[in-house]
């Protein structure tokens, strides 16, 4: 099977007109469901090692957190099918997210890293926890929201967003 056919049978990069936007949104596509994938694995890594008393702020956070990312990896996914002119709306909606998300998983970084601290969203994990913290969420995590800032930027004002080709 050759990646264009595994491409279309996934249905990923499937737009009439697919541009490089197309391209950086199935891409953070990708990287999402990766990071929901790694996620997941990372809450049961943690409940394994440390238990499951977190918190009820960490809890909800975390889920709140994992229900979103998988909205906007559908999103993104989505996306990387439709025109521009059918999904601007949506784009929209995944440029605000992955800015705000973006902050969120600095935040998030510096905590895991120790340079910040604020015990009431949770504690320093160590570890396998803290390694598996940091493959799931900065370098899939932040990878994903930064490929979909970029894919949504270049959908939404990229020379190929006002291009309009002859039907």
């Amino acid at each position: 099977m050759t990646s264009k056919e595994v491409l279309r049978h996934i249905n990923l990069f499937q737009s009439p007109m697919l541009t490089v936007g197309h391209r950086w949104i199935g891409v953070a596509a990708l990287l999402g469901v990766l990071w929901v994938a790694f996620h997941m694995a990372t809450v049961v890594v943690t409940i394994l090692t440390d238990g499951p008393n977190w918190g009820i702020n960490a809890w909800l956070l975390d889920i709140v957190g994992l229900l979103a990312g998988l909205f906007f990896a559908i999103q993104c996914w989505r996306s990387s099918n439709r025109r521009n002119d059918d999904y601007r709306k949506v784009n929209y909606g995944i440029l605000i997210w992955a800015i705000i998300t973006i902050f969120s998983r600095i935040i998030d970084s510096l905590m895991l890293f120790g340079l910040f601290k604020w015990d009431q969203i949770y504690l320093t994990p160590v570890g396998v926890t803290l390694w598996s913290n940091i493959v799931s969420e900065v370098l899939l995590g932040m990878a994903f929201t930064v490929t979909a800032l970029i894919g949504a930027l270049i959908l939404l004002f990229g020379p190929q967003a006002f291009a309009h080709p002859e039907i």
